[in-house]
């Protein structure tokens, strides 16, 4: 058997189908090697869009711990034993966030969750802070897997949904405050309830 011969005319035509075949391979393959590159390499964030941290496990509360709370959205904080810089940063902001939801204001109250073994009443705050202080120690018992200080949303229906960390620094707990009124306006543009 003799090797098949080419003509020049017939190895050009040949080299040119290779070279667009190749072509094609590569429209198809660069971009998945790319898409491998970019996740690979951490460089891609998922489409997250909300800044506090979600609840895992998740915690609904029984239907008398909710009856205990005020039927609306609830920027909550859970009382420690003793009030002290942390628990004051989050009380404050917490107020603060109140203000700053402005017409939406009437489907939101910011809470302190009281219990048994917390503080029971709240410290000095600001004269236009409107944190209400609420006694529900089932309600705080099934708070207890939340990092002390922190601030959380809570659905009227009593679902816990996001958490923010609280912190001896104001200026830390302010910029989780912006994050937690983020959260908490998208959540009431997208609910109906509360």
């Amino acid at each position: 058997m003799s090797k098949q011969e080419f003509t020049p005319e017939q190895l050009k035509f040949k080299k040119k189908n290779q070279r667009v075949l190749l072509i094609v391979a590569a429209v198809f393959l660069l971009p998945l090697l790319a898409a491998k590159l970019v996740l690979s390499m951490g460089w891609y964030e998922t489409g997250v869009s909300n800044k506090g941290n979600l609840v895992t496990p998740e915690i609904q509360f029984t239907e008398t711990a909710n009856a205990a709370l005020p039927a609306k959205w609830r920027i909550a904080y859970s009382m420690p034993e003793h009030c002290e810089e942390a628990c004051l940063n989050s009380l404050y902001v917490a107020g603060q966030l109140f203000h700053a939801l402005g017409r939406q204001q009437e489907r939101v109250l910011p809470v302190a969750i009281a219990g048994v073994g917390s503080a029971q009443e709240l410290p000095e705050l600001q004269a236009d802070s409107m944190v209400t202080l609420v006694y529900a120690p089932e309600a705080q018992e099934m708070l207890a897997a939340i990092p002390e200080h922190a601030l959380m949303i809570i659905d009227p229906v009593g679902n816990v949904v996001l958490w923010y960390p609280g912190s001896e620094d104001r200026r830390d707990v302010v910029m989780q405050g912006r994050d937690l009124l983020s959260d908490l306006q998208k959540l009431l543009k997208l609910s109906r309830v509360g």
